[in-house]
């Protein structure tokens, strides 16, 4: 969907600055008429978009200098393609991602190379833990109490 967008909003697309982007006001109203609808799928760029064309033919109407707003209408429509094209490449990268391929036996290298640092952290997270867990538990009456009888046992069965 958003490759379609952003072609048909490459179409339109103009040079900021450019004072000669429209031959006329007759040329500037089909463009923004076509651009508006395009630039729905960001509500904050589309209603930039509607001030700026509203300023244009504001200043249009009274006589007055309107390059200003159209460079800024012009801009608008390139800050859609921007962050639209900023989309694409992240969806493609998360394509890319999905389409992993997964060998036959994971290896610790195979996991160096495609597990995140997060899955990384996590697991030295959980090993420190466990170490951590089996020292306080060493300390316990219990461990102490099962540790004597264990030995006890030992004895016990060298005797015999």
């Amino acid at each position: 969907m958003n490759s379609k967008l952003l072609s048909r909003l490459k179409e339109y697309q103009k040079v900021r600055g450019d004072i000669n982007a429209f031959a006329n006001h007759d040329e500037f109203l089909p463009w923004s008429d076509s651009v508006s609808p395009l630039l729905e799928f960001d509500e904050a760029l589309h209603n930039k978009f509607i001030f700026w064309i509203d300023h244009v033919k504001s200043a249009v109407r009274r006589g007055r200098e309107h390059h200003d707003a159209l460079g800024e209408a012009i801009g608008v429509v390139n800050q859609a393609i921007t962050k639209l094209e900023i989309q694409t490449d992240k969806e493609q990268a998360f394509v890319d991602e999905k389409n992993v391929t997964y060998p036959e036996k994971v290896t610790l290298k195979w996991l160096y190379q495609h597990a995140p640092v997060s899955s990384w952290a996590w697991l030295a997270g959980v090993i420190i833990s466990a170490f951590a867990l089996g020292i306080a538990f060493s300390e316990t009456p219990l461990y102490k109490s099962l540790k004597v009888e264990k030995e006890n046992i030992i004895i016990e069965s060298k005797k015999t």
